[in-house]
């Protein structure tokens, strides 16, 4: 379990920086696809309730030492996420296309959520989600188009990213 944790803490940060410095070039109304999200939706769904919000939360921490967002922001985002993911782990039998677009389009609306919630506790101080702009929603169609390409790329990695709990 430490070893799923630790290697799906370092693929998500690995994203960020693709996502940060890569991703930029097809950028849409500079919107790009948040791989670091998508990714941390399937190692939550792949595996359940504790690799998952532990991994979001790891990583999370890490994002927020590397960027300028308050201590605990993107920890408290990514882990919020990571268990709504969890939730459904072995709930639904993951397709190629339709489920991963979903998964990746609703986890950028819990995103969303979480950060609408911080931003109603420290009003002022951290910044939400307008869920009326199109920004947010071409996010959203974003990561859900990004979702089936990233699952696919890490099910080969169903070894090291997954723990024996979670193959069943």
């Amino acid at each position: 379990m430490i070893r799923t944790i630790v290697l799906s803490s370092l693929l998500l940060l690995g994203c960020s920086y693709v996502q940060t410095t890569w991703l930029g070039a097809i950028a849409v109304l500079g919107v790009v696809p948040d791989l670091a999200l998508v990714a941390l939706i399937w190692i939550s769904y792949k595996n359940g309730l504790v690799e998952g919000p532990v991994t979001g939360f790891l990583s999370g921490f890490a994002e927020d030492f590397l960027s300028a967002a308050p201590l605990g922001f993107n920890a408290f985002v990514k882990t919020f996420v990571a268990t709504c993911a969890g939730f459904l782990h072995g709930v639904f039998f993951i397709d190629r296309i339709i489920l991963p677009f979903a998964l990746g389009a609703v986890g950028t609306i819990a995103k969303a959520l979480a950060a609408g919630i911080l931003s109603f506790i420290f009003a002022g101080k951290v910044q939400g989600y307008n869920l009326l702009d199109r920004v947010f929603w071409i996010e959203a169609a974003y990561n859900g188009v990004a979702a089936p390409i990233v699952f696919l790329i890490l099910s080969p990695l169903k070894r090291v990213l997954m723990t024996e709990r979670g193959r069943e």
